[in-house]
């Protein structure tokens, strides 16, 4: 299904609605996977292009929860892989999805 996908936070911290709603959206489908590791399974949703390479638009959101709904909007909470020179480390990241 496609979406428009707002971030609400930034390195974890959160946006105020306004820079929410100001900031970038990206357009695109919204599919949720399962992935595995070891003897480990985790969910994953992922926003992709509609185009034929499928790339992806966002960092996947780990684990992702449904934390509110509306008719045509829902938000997804779930974790953020970071990369700094020291490693990876997630923080939280909320998605504010609308249906387009």
């Amino acid at each position: 299904m496609i979406f428009k996908v707002y971030l609400m936070r930034r390195g974890g911290r959160r946006l105020k609605p306004v820079e929410v709603m100001s900031g970038p959206a990206y357009v695109g489908d919204l599919r949720t996977v399962t992935g595995q590791c070891k003897e480990l399974s985790y969910k994953v949703a992922e926003l992709v292009s509609t185009s034929v390479t499928s790339a992806r638009l966002l960092p996947p959101l780990y684990e992702p929860v449904l934390t509110g709904i509306a008719p045509q909007a829902m938000v997804l909470r779930g974790f953020e892989r970071m990369k700094e020179p020291e490693g990876y480390y997630s923080v939280v990241q909320e998605w504010h999805c609308e249906i387009v």
